[in-house]
């Protein structure tokens, strides 16, 4: 069994930094998207339409023209998603609450598949008794999960619905990681198997003690691979090359040192500085020339303070541009807000095609998140399906959507 070390920090390495889209008001690009006009890539197999095979609008989506959305299932405090090979969908529903305030989940890994092929989901436990399950994630055989304190495998194979052995603890998170409960996993395509920790604050310059980590989980152990974090609560790996992104979370009171929310790409022994730095080269009022900022890691992307990335995919080259090979991420606004969630809103951003990090400005996708009004409250996590549809968890709502363009054929309908 793996123990994460206690002196840990975060950071990755970066070519560039991107700026998100810092007011939603100002992000009408989503309404004018032309995507009638533009190669909508490989030819799809025979079938219909996703968008025209379904009905039922979310009222008060803002989507691109193009594109529908659906709703798939009810899923109380679904928090993070990940699809098996054969398109089932996996989701966390904790039912400890949330440090943002979403509720009401089940305590319990949920299976979404479709079967009868009609665009919504039914629904089979895979796994109870979890009440601070978070992360997910699949690979090597096995489905991995995150609970406030440990790592867990349990064996698995694409069609499995309900656990069918019991699960194996790899690895426990130190003390510290007892401040955040809600921690990522991700499997890489060559087999790596990472996982993370973070903490609500840190004060003194360095505190190797209580600042975020990614670890990497194997059979010697655990490895530190990245620190000089403060909560880096998704992560997700690229479909088909070894590139892994992580979404990390800014110090909530750093406004007046220039913290902000960033995408850092997973790499070995890199160091983003917290909380003595917010970004290379910039100080916090905690260093007290203690640190060398101008040393750390570099971000991969940017995002406003309080824009409150979590989790993030690529789409999957089935989708007409400006949104093919896109890196797709989930804002859950702003906690502090009045009226709350302040840019909750799902954004994308085109990717280099050799290296798939961010490769211009984020623009916004999908808007109409909020409370009132609309059934939309605050997207949690984003998660392509194997047929080409990109699925949402929105936690407060407890509700799972999908997303389509047009073009988009069903293989079944």
């Amino acid at each position: 069994m793996a123990r994460f070390p206690t002196h840990l920090l975060l950071a990755f390495a970066a070519p560039f930094t991107l700026t998100a889209c810092p007011d939603p008001a100002r992000d009408v690009d989503v309404l004018t998207f032309d995507v009638t006009s533009v190669d909508n890539g490989p030819s799809e197999p025979t079938g219909t339409p996703f968008c025209t095979a379904t009905t039922g609008d979310v009222p008060g989506a803002v989507i691109p023209p193009g594109f529908c959305m659906r709703r798939f299932a009810s899923v109380g405090e679904a928090r993070s998603m990940v699809f098996a090979s054969n398109g089932d969908l996996f989701v966390s529903s904790p039912s400890a609450s949330a440090p943002g305030g979403a509720s009401g989940g089940a305590g319990t890994i949920v299976v979404l598949s479709d079967d009868n092929h009609d665009g919504v989901a039914e629904n089979t436990t895979f796994a109870d008794g979890l009440r601070d399950v978070h992360g997910l994630a699949i690979g090597n055989g096995f489905l991995y999960y995150t609970t406030e304190h440990n790592v867990f495998r349990v064996p698995f194979v694409a069609g499995q619905r309900q656990a069918a052995a019991p699960a194996e603890m790899i690895a426990t998170f130190d003390a510290v990681a007892e401040e955040r409960w809600t921690h990522a996993m991700a499997v890489s395509q060559g087999g790596a198997v990472y996982t993370s920790q973070g903490v609500h604050s840190a004060r003194m310059c360095p505190d190797n003690a209580r600042v975020g980590s990614i670890q990497r989980i194997d059979a010697s152990g655990s490895q530190l691979i990245a620190d000089g974090l403060r909560n880096p609560m998704y992560m997700r790996c690229h479909y088909v090359d070894e590139v892994c992104l992580a979404a990390e979370l800014g110090d909530d009171g750093g406004r007046q040192w220039g913290a902000r929310e960033k995408l850092i790409a997973v790499h070995p022994s890199t160091n983003f500085g917290f909380p003595c730095c917010t970004s290379v080269g910039v100080t916090t009022s905690y260093n007290d020339g203690h640190f060398n900022c101008s040393g750390i890691a570099h971000e991969d992307a940017t995002f406003p303070l309080n824009d409150t990335p979590f989790g993030l995919d690529w789409e999957r080259a089935r989708w007409p541009l400006p949104f093919r090979d896109g890196v797709f991420v989930a804002l859950h606004g702003s906690y502090y807000s009045s009226p709350p969630w302040e840019g909750a809103r799902i954004a994308f951003a085109p990717t280099d095609p050799a290296t798939h990090l961010p490769s211009g400005d984020f623009r916004d996708f999908v808007r109409g998140f909020g409370p009132g009004g609309s059934p939309l409250e605050r997207p949690a996590d984003v998660a392509f399906s194997p047929d080409g549809r990109l699925f949402i968890a929105d936690d407060i709502a407890g509700v799972v959507y999908w997303i389509a363009p047009s073009s988009l054929h069903s293989p079944w309908m």
